[in-house]
């Protein structure tokens, strides 16, 4: 299908800042209609989608067609780079970069940092996408997508001063961004501010906070996340902490597939011991952490009764010293205290799309 056809009739608003808007080329005939597609885009056009189909998808989604055009010229930047026309890259950088587009600045950072070793100069752009607005507004006024690679940049911006990679190395600044970026949900962000209230680096070390921070990371999908949550949740819940780093190993962490080849026959003793499987055991965990909650709750009202009680007692001794004293204490029970256990473990997210033309930041990490 042609990409014209496809930004017209298909494609969803959540496919917008999707690798090829979320088509997916299933052969070689395909990728090859692709290819041909962004060659003649940029022969008629130097890369931009005709005005006609432009306004139809912009109309139909209520994208910004002006976002949607830089979306297809980042698209051809990445297919010429991938091609090694640089030549044909550096005129859509120029296109896409002059209208303001983050993708396309994101882009030319990771351009330098892959073809010359130009890391100050990649730092300082994307600094600059950081300060972008993260967020594009739809027609509706209210509705909003992420404007792409914003909140990406915050977390290697953060990651290069973090490691004092392109300038000298500044924590302070590091945090601040990792923060930026906690605040619109990057997992990435979201993970190394865990670990750093975990070991104490930079922050007060607060190991509570770095597993509340390790578990959302985990939440949102991320793979690292997951294994360093599994890793640190093993030593007292060990089938729960088994459960992330297999969902950490299934998305491919190497380190987590070590691990749970390591771990694995200490966890099946346990299962074999208990003749139930993981999911078995995490649902029999959620039973009684509910079990508990309620009993929580109705020790509670309990208790609220048998004050009630005293109380009236209490009053009814003041009218009569020789009756209901004994009859109050006996009715009393004890508090019984629960400590509320974390929930169950996310669902997978999907695998990252294959034939990526440039890496995104996970190679940076």
């Amino acid at each position: 299908m042609q990409l014209v056809d496809w930004l017209s009739s298909h494609i969803k608003v959540e496919d917008i800042n999707k690798e090829r808007f979320g088509l997916e080329l299933k052969n070689e005939q395909e990728i090859k209609e692709w290819n041909n597609d962004m060659e003649n885009r940029f022969k008629k056009n130097q890369g931009d989608l005709n005005v006609k189909a432009l306004e139809t998808c912009s109309k139909r989604l209520g994208i910004p067609s002006s976002y949607i055009n830089n979306r297809v010229l980042c698209e051809a930047i990445n297919y010429f780079i991938s091609e090694g026309d640089t030549d044909k890259a550096d005129i859509l950088f120029a296109k896409a970069i002059g209208n303001g587009c983050a993708e396309a600045i994101y882009l030319l950072a990771l351009f330098h940092t892959q073809s010359n070793g130009n890391i100050e100069d990649s730092l300082d752009l994307y600094e600059q996408v950081s300060l972008l607005p993260p967020f594009i507004t739809l027609s509706d006024g209210v509705t909003t997508i992420p404007n792409s690679r914003v909140t990406d940049s915050m977390y290697l911006t953060a990651s290069f001063y973090f490691n004092g990679i392109g300038k000298e190395r500044d924590v302070p600044k590091a945090i601040e961004f990792y923060n930026k970026g906690i605040e619109l949900q990057n997992e990435k962000c979201i993970r190394d501010l865990g670990l750093l209230y975990i070991e104490g680096v930079g922050v007060d070390k607060d190991i509570e906070k770095g597993l509340d921070l390790l578990k959302k990371g985990s939440e949102l999908g991320d793979p690292v996340s997951k294994f360093n949550y599994g890793m640190l949740l093993f030593n007292d819940s060990p089938i729960e902490g088994f459960k992330y780093m297999q969902e950490a190993a299934d998305l491919g962490v190497e380190e987590a597939q070590n691990k749970v080849k390591f771990y694995k026959p200490t966890i099946e003793k346990i299962l074999l011991q208990s003749n139930i499987t993981v999911e078995e055991e995490l649902l029999e965990k959620q039973k009684r952490n509910n079990k508990n909650n309620n009993n929580y709750k109705n020790n509670n009202n309990n208790n609220n009764n048998n004050n009630n009680n005293l109380n009236n007692n209490n009053d009814n001794k003041n009218k009569n010293k020789n009756k209901s004293t004994n009859k109050s204490s006996s009715n009393k029970k004890s508090n019984d205290y629960v400590i509320i256990q974390e929930s169950e473990a996310p669902k997978n997210i999907d695998q990252k799309p294959k034939n990526r033309i440039i890496d995104d930041c996970d190679n940076v990490d």
